[in-house]
């Protein structure tokens, strides 16, 4: 099959473009088109190559001068993965000083940019390192290592400390901590991994997942380090209205040192989990069903009168379930102080009275890697988080919470 020529005369050159057209098979156009494109591909990297050592002699091929600065060499061979697929025999012209570099790709260059760029966006889509040569080999027509995969993904750790240490904007009315398991699959067992998250809406009614850390457990210290890295970034807490968390000890204690003046609104969903453990099955749906009422109150003061009637039912047959939330009463009703417009109400309070939205945005986490079969290291674990949380920040970007601008 001829390739195409590009020739001045538009109708010579629209006639070849139909005779290859023609030529082609109906079942393998789409194939005979890219074969051919890649070989035009190659053909133009060639003769640019060319084109550059010519302008580094200073001289044409055999023209004798005195300006001669250096002698050609010939070529090597060389060849280099594109979005194209692979173009193999490449000639590479060479000077005998070997000074001569070519700018049409770098020395050691083994793939173009896209191609780079694709491995990571499938190896960030959850696929592992094994398996990401198989999923690309269709498009590329090519395979690549699990160890070459996991070395372009490297790139990302750049960007990943870059996240780490961006400087934060003082504009958070409201701010959820919460630490989320992950399970991840070693070579010889699944291990929990703990990460540490925050997540704020700002008073402009923008929603964002502001930072994470693995961290060895949700002790005091290792929130405590959490906090003030959110701190000395810029979070100050200037514009807080309310801390929503759940009931882990240590970041009570972590807040005390670092936002101890902010209210901290306890999370209703964790709560509930924590009754439950303490009733027969047979009785879980309607006591819990009674004690959901208290945050559906309009007022703390009618919240705190449910709570009362609810006790006097149930404390004689489960007192350490209504001990459970007697103990936290008033930072489980913090919400219901919050000065809220009456349109805007019951649609805010049942946003900032529990953490679930760090259990929906991780839900994408899990899912994402529930199909990689084994993380090597702490980097790949972090790189998966941050292409998430950056993905879900970029598309919630142009999508503010107009109801929470009403506190500006």
């Amino acid at each position: 099959m001829q390739y195409l020529v590009f020739d001045a005369n538009l109708t010579q050159r629209w006639r070849r473009v139909k005779e290859f057209v023609d030529s082609c098979t109906d079942a393998n156009f789409w194939v005979d088109i890219k074969r051919h494109t890649r070989s035009l591909l190659k053909d133009t990297m060639e003769l640019a190559m060319l084109d550059e050592i010519t302008r580094y002699m200073n001289r044409q091929s055999y023209q004798r001068t005195e300006n001669r600065i250096d002698y050609r060499n010939g070529y090597y061979q060389r060849s280099l993965d594109t979005e194209l697929g692979p173009l193999t025999n490449i000639k590479v012209p060479r000077s005998r000083t070997g000074l001569f570099k070519t700018n049409t790709f770098q020395r050691y260059q083994r793939r173009q940019a896209a191609v780079n760029e694709a491995i990571c966006n499938v190896f960030l889509a959850g696929v592992s390192t094994r398996d990401v040569s198989g999923a690309l080999k269709p498009i590329l027509e090519t395979t690549f290592s699990a160890s070459c995969v996991s070395n372009v993904t490297k790139a990302l750790d750049a960007k990943v400390r870059e996240f780490h240490k961006r400087a934060l904007l003082d504009e958070y009315q409201f701010l959820f901590l919460d630490g989320i398991t992950l399970k991840v699959k070693t070579s010889l067992k699944a291990v929990k991994k703990l990460v540490l998250v925050a997540y704020g809406i700002t008073v402009f009614g923008k929603k964002e997942l502001i930072s994470f850390r693995i961290a060895s457990s949700e002790s005091e210290n290792c929130w405590q380090a959490f906090l003030n890295d959110l701190y000395s970034r810029g979070l100050k807490g200037e514009n807080l209205k309310l801390v929503i968390i759940d009931g882990c000890k240590g970041l009570h204690a972590a807040l005390d040192l670092v936002y101890a003046y902010t209210k901290r609104q306890h999370c209703w969903v964790h709560k509930m989990r924590n009754v439950a453990k303490y009733l027969r099955k047979s009785d879980e749906k309607i006591v819990l069903s009674e004690a959901k009422e208290i945050y559906k109150a309009s007022t703390k003061r009618e919240a705190v009168r449910i709570f009362k009637r609810w006790k006097n039912r149930w404390q004689r047959k489960y007192p350490q379930a209504v001990n459970c939330i007697e103990k936290d009463l008033d930072e489980l009703l913090n919400f219901l102080e919050i000065p809220i417009k009456e349109q805007y109400r019951k649609l805010i309070r049942k946003r900032i009275r529990t953490t679930n939205v760090i259990e929906r945005a991780f839900r994408e986490v899990r899912r994402r890697t529930r199909p990689m079969s084994c993380f090597t290291n702490q980097d790949s674990v972090n790189r998966i988080i941050y292409a998430i949380l950056t993905r879900l920040n970029n598309k919630w970007k142009d999508k503010p919470l107009k109801e929470f601008t009403q506190f500006i």
